[in-house]
């Protein structure tokens, strides 16, 4: 009889602990659908959420051009690393892609190939491919291409090409990157970066 009612204590305490990461998780996105609501409220936007506790997602218009905003997220060691994706329908006149080296050798997907290496003013490592493009090494030598990535502290990768651009960063603070001031001032370096390209 000890042992049934040490069990039902465990499983009690079990079912509380998941009742409570459920609510720390749905607080967060709950803040984060916060962030995109005044992000709704200065640009032409909507906010969807899916469930409870689901992450909440932003499709909308920037500066004439479709802009979706949403979330995936991973555990590395004892931390969860939240990734912002931000989708922008600007074409570029040539297909090229910007990775933090870092986060590139994480990804395993095997040995860099056709790349330029730049160094930021921080120090940060990019990895700009393909570098056999003609175009591709001349956004390398360009200065407003590099002040882009000089800013860049967070970044996972830029792609680009004629579908638009996917642009990645990574936070542990995803309350605070999702901020509309944030938003806002990372969606006009897409734009700039549309000029520059």
């Amino acid at each position: 009889m000890q042992i049934v009612f040490y069990f039902f204590i465990f499983l009690l305490v079990l079912i509380g602990l998941w009742f409570f990461m459920v609510w720390i998780r749905k607080t967060m996105w709950d803040a984060v659908h916060r962030n995109l609501l005044d992000l709704e409220d200065q640009i032409d936007g909507r906010v969807q959420r899916k469930g409870f506790a689901g992450r909440p997602f932003f499709h909308g218009h920037f500066k004439g051009s479709e802009v979706t905003i949403n979330f995936s997220s991973e555990k590395k060691g004892d931390k969860r690393h939240t990734y912002v994706d931000i989708s922008y329908s600007v074409s570029s006149k040539f297909a090229f892609s910007v990775s933090e080296k870092g986060w590139l050798l994480a990804q395993q997907a095997g040995p860099l190939e056709d790349f330029l290496e730049l160094e930021t003013d921080s120090g940060q490592k990019m990895i700009l491919r393909p570098a056999s493009s003609k175009e591709v090494k001349a956004l390398s030598i360009n200065k407003e291409f590099l002040k882009i990535l000089d800013a860049q502290v967070d970044m996972a990768y830029i792609f680009g090409g004629q579908r638009g651009m996917l642009y990645e960063y990574i936070t542990e603070e995803v309350i605070k990157a999702t901020e509309p001031e944030q938003l806002l001032t990372r969606l006009t370096m897409l734009e700039h970066l549309k000029e520059v390209l």
